[in-house]
């Protein structure tokens, strides 16, 4: 058995190991070890990514796990990835163990953690530390290409353009996302962030734009690291006053004919809130299934410790 030791998270000396532990992730497992930001904080070497925990096997320095930490106006957000190769309930319980001993966690504080694609073994597993089931976002996907194209003289498409388009593209966001918990407030800093991945590709991020001022938008972006490479619908979104003329459809298609007839990709996913059925019903209409959930898992502020039998 394993002789694993919890430490504070040096990216210097372990991210070529975590790295390794998101690829397998991705190969046994087949979705992301960790969500874009968390991935962008570690490379850059952000604070925030300083106070993630890494659990080290001693006899290798190999990482089995990670739990990253995010403070939002909500309380405490964690996010785990666990080694295939490790025993994934032992590792869990590691981190979280160490993460809420943590003194500089208020006991008044919701603590919350997104498991992805989680199985009935994982979701017991949560429900026996005391978690408690209470958001799922979908995974939705279909096949490319998209046999349609809507393009007409009362919408005017273009692309995107860095160092322009900023605080407009803000303004849409985040008036379009004001309900939603994750996407409504971001910053100029966020989406320069963005902006400098890798990824990053103007000539698939469309924007509708009457001339004066930005209707809606649609960001595509290509996950190179699947075989063979996925679009995503990144983000879309049209503003409130402009609800109700079509304009999220017209973007909708724009950017799965770019995905598919300009970049020639055979599949394309994106995301919806599983409360959000409306929003289903419309993608399931233009081909779009179900592939899996990610789930959101909350410890509430009395019970913020794990049971001392588990």
């Amino acid at each position: 058995m394993a002789h694993l030791d919890v430490r504070t998270l040096n990216p210097d000396r372990h991210l070529s190991s975590i790295i390794s532990l998101a690829q397998e992730v991705e190969t046994v497992e087949h979705h992301r070890a960790l969500a874009d930001h968390r991935w962008i904080d570690l490379t850059n070497h952000h604070a925030e990514s300083l106070e993630s925990l890494v659990v080290v096997d001693l006899d290798t320095e190999v990482v089995a796990g990670i739990l990253t930490r995010n403070a939002t106006n909500k309380g405490i957000e964690f996010e785990l990835a666990i080694r295939p190769s490790y025993p994934y309930a032992l590792v869990v319980q590691e981190l979280l163990d160490r993460a809420l001993s943590d003194s500089t966690i208020p006991t008044t504080q919701r603590v919350s953690l997104w498991i992805p694609n989680p199985n009935q073994e994982r979701d017991r597993l949560y429900r026996s530390l005391g978690f408690h089931a209470d958001r799922e976002v979908l995974q939705m996907r279909r096949t490319l290409p998209f046999e349609g194209r809507l393009r007409s003289e009362a919408l005017k498409f273009r692309t995107f353009q860095p160092g322009v388009d900023e605080a407009a593209w803000l303004s849409v966001n985040n008036r379009a996302f004001e309900w939603h918990p994750d996407q409504g407030d971001w910053d100029l800093a966020t989406l320069r962030e963005r902006e400098g991945e890798p990824w990053f590709d103007p000539n698939g991020f469309f924007v509708v734009d009457d001339g004066t001022r930005m209707q809606g938008f649609c960001w595509t972006k290509i996950h190179h690291d699947c075989q063979p490479p996925v679009g995503e619908i990144y983000v879309i979104a049209v503003d409130p006053e402009d609800a109700g003329k079509g304009i999220g459809k017209a973007l909708l298609f724009e950017g799965m004919h770019y995905l598919g007839e300009v970049r020639k990709l055979s599949s394309i996913m994106l995301y919806v809130e599983r409360s959000n059925e409306g929003a289903q019903a419309l993608y399931q209409s233009y081909g779009f299934s179900i592939d899996h959930a990610d789930r959101r898992y909350v410890l509430f502020p009395s019970t913020n410790a794990l049971p001392d039998d588990h």
